[in-house]
């Protein structure tokens, strides 16, 4: 009987070792998963570092050329001399956050709103500039008036600036009033205020009812008026405005609008 059993025991099965084998499509799609998660990573890191950078001034001119360095030598310089005359009005920020004692910097300008996808155009545009100066392919003039992400500076100038857009007062703003881009301050929350004209013409007159804030569909940029690195010297006191191209930009509104000077030479005799 034991050598039957033993026989028995013997004639069992054995447990096959687990052989399965991943299957071809299946390990390319763990391959891929990888490698996506990888560059997601990284990709994130790269971000933040550049964010980062992009912070500090001498960064972002380590790899720009002649125009940026030129705007980033007028700033320092009337940092350092602020009895002298401001030169154009990206120094103009520059100087009065140094009399308010905060800092300021080119990305605070060349971030947009700040919302992520303005930083991330900016990042963007900074790996387009780093490609552009190592192929030697720079734009090396100074002052250039048109740019192709020029929209990203104005939104910055709208955000900041929004309580300009924002104060009623008549004919004497109305040419930051009826921007399509006071309307976009206003329905981010920004509220509505009385310049001192109109609320003194308003007392006078008895008016009560609300004012609306009302807006032209026409395409013009805060830089359509103000150029923010073209060295106007005396001129800080109009906050840099070009008056010909003031004059052009009123003009096309004008039309638009019906209203007011409907040629640049009755702006241009004023």
């Amino acid at each position: 009987m034991p050598f039957i059993g033993l026989l028995c025991a013997q004639s069992e099965p054995k447990a096959m070792p687990n052989t399965t084998k991943i299957a071809p499509r299946k390990r390319w799609l763990v391959y891929c998963l990888a490698a996506g998660f990888a560059l997601i990573a990284l990709g994130s890191l790269s971000f933040a570092i550049a964010t980062a950078l992009e912070e500090h001034d001498p960064f972002c001119i380590s790899c720009h050329t002649a125009p940026e360095i030129t705007y980033y030598n007028r700033a320092y310089y009337a940092l350092d001399h602020p009895s002298e005359p401001i030169p154009d009005l990206s120094t103009l920020h520059y100087r009065a956050a140094q009399q308010a004692e905060t800092a300021f910097k080119c990305i605070d300008c060349h971030r947009g709103d700040g919302s992520l996808p303005h930083r991330g155009t900016a990042i963007a545009l900074g790996a387009y500039d780093v490609l552009i100066y190592l192929l030697g392919q720079d734009d090396p003039t100074i002052e250039k008036q048109r740019t192709k992400t020029g929209w990203l500076a104005n939104a910055a100038c709208a955000t900041c600036h929004a309580e300009s857009l924002l104060r009623l007062d008549g004919i004497n703003n109305h040419f930051h009033t009826y921007l399509p881009q006071a309307r976009e301050a206003f329905l981010r929350g920004n509220a509505l205020s009385l310049g001192e004209g109109l609320r003194k013409a308003r007392a006078e007159s008895g008016a009560a009812e609300p004012i609306e804030l009302e807006t032209i569909a026409i395409q013009l940029f805060c830089t359509d008026c103000h150029q923010a690195h073209k060295a106007q010297p005396l001129a800080a006191d109009k906050f840099f405005m070009d008056t010909t191209l003031r004059n052009t930009a009123c003009v096309a509104c004008h039309l638009v609008a019906k209203v007011g000077p409907q040629d640049v030479r009755e702006l241009s005799a004023q």
